[in-house]
């Protein structure tokens, strides 16, 4: 079986022990030691900087394991031609250990030209949560990793998010092919291109009319949780608020979203809220730490 071996590209490691400091020039082929003392791959990669030691045992596995669809590949073949594909991901996140490799095979079986892709590794660090030393996922709403983004003419097609909905190879299809086509985590999709003045409080009532169409499409409570904390971190606050209030409408008994709620209001500085939120989790959960460490902190 053929290995990735023949895609790969020369590769040159700038190792160190903190995180890089953003600048104007490409950040390329980087390997940090995480505050966990992992080694770590941030920012622009080549694929064969998955073939170094420290990658080389999970890429290898996945990809010599998979089994491609070949009636696909056809297929994907004179479809992909104009295409250029970015992947976000992460060298510490089980789903990209899997997927990514898995991906790359299919579009070697396709001859798709491997300088079309761009490969965009990202921190799991909580000060830099899925971000990369240059900040490239921002704007693009990178909420889970792996993020595959097909576009063409510099237009993005559509994205496939995490794990795929059929197959990689049919989801890339029906990506390239321009059907009709969700990723996984629906409820996000249908935020950010549904909802309109997603960026402005929103009131109860309003928040409660979303319920209905929201909570068919929620995987459970952290899908929604994970993206408020991801527009907390990008300063998105009045959007953070406001899909934390939501997920607490889907699930009203959830110790944790009220702990999320009190952590995004005291982030912006409204005690008041965060203190209410914050006895809110203590009450569904008595034994929380945290709550009752943040409301010490509230006095």
């Amino acid at each position: 079986m053929k290995t990735i071996s023949i895609l790969v590209l020369a590769v040159v490691f700038a190792a160190c022990n903190q995180h890089i400091v953003p600048s104007s020039t490409p950040i390329v082929n980087t390997e940090i030691i995480n505050d966990k003392k992992q080694p770590t791959l941030l920012g622009h990669c080549s694929i064969s900087s998955m073939q170094a030691n420290n990658y080389k045992e999970w890429f290898d596995k996945s990809y010599n394991s998979y089994s491609i669809d070949s009636s696909i590949i056809p297929k994907l073949q004179p479809l992909l031609q104009h295409t250029t594909i970015e992947i976000f991901l992460g060298s510490w996140c089980g789903d990209s250990k899997r997927e990514v490799p898995r991906m790359l095979k299919v579009l070697h079986a396709a001859s798709f030209d491997t300088s079309h892709i761009n490969i965009i590794f990202v921190d799991n660090a909580s000060a830099s949560y899925k971000q990369s030393p240059q900040h490239e996922e921002a704007g693009k709403n990178i909420h889970h990793v792996p993020t595959f983004i097909v576009y063409e003419n510099n237009k993005e097609l559509n994205r496939i998010v995490e794990t795929p909905v059929a197959s990689l190879e049919k989801d890339l299809l029906a990506i390239v092919s321009k059907q009709s086509y969700q990723p996984s985590y629906r409820a996000i999709n249908y935020w950010l291109h549904q909802v309109k003045g997603i960026n402005k409080a929103k009131s109860e009532e309003a928040l409660q009319r979303l319920v209905a169409a929201i909570k068919p499409l929620c995987k459970h409570q952290g899908e929604l949780n994970s993206f408020g904390y991801l527009l907390l971190r990008d300063r998105k606050y009045k959007q953070a608020i406001n899909v934390f209030k939501l997920n607490i409408l889907v699930y009203p008994n959830d110790a944790n979203l009220y702990d999320s709620l009190g952590e995004a209001y005291f982030t912006i500085g409204n005690k008041e809220a965060a203190k209410k939120n914050y006895e809110k989790a203590l009450e569904l959960n008595p034994a929380s730490e945290n709550a009752k460490m943040m409301l010490e902190k509230l006095k």
